[in-house]
């Protein structure tokens, strides 16, 4: 058994900033809506687990008491995060 993960694209409840900074407020996957509890750090970084394009920035938001990672990629500008799918050889 191996989990590898794959890009899922999600919607996206945002607050922007007027320094134009995207704050998320909550994250729609797969029909559930999560609220961002806060966001803890956000940094221009790639995915190290998917493709992702130049550009993307990584928030490292807590969501149910948990860290997790969403990322923005910048063109197209979409939200994704990594998911984790069990392979079994």
């Amino acid at each position: 058994m191996m989990v590898r993960f794959v890009k899922t694209y999600v919607d996206v409840i945002v607050r922007m900033r007027t320094d134009g900074t995207l704050i998320p407020i909550s994250v729609i996957w797969e029909g559930q809506t999560y609220d961002v509890d806060g966001v803890l750090q956000i940094i221009e970084a790639r995915s190290q687990k998917v493709p992702s394009t130049v550009g993307t920035i990584k928030y490292v938001c807590r969501i149910q008491g948990q860290d997790k990672e969403m990322f923005l990629e910048d063109y197209p500008r979409r939200w994704f995060v990594e998911k984790p799918v069990i392979q079994f050889f």
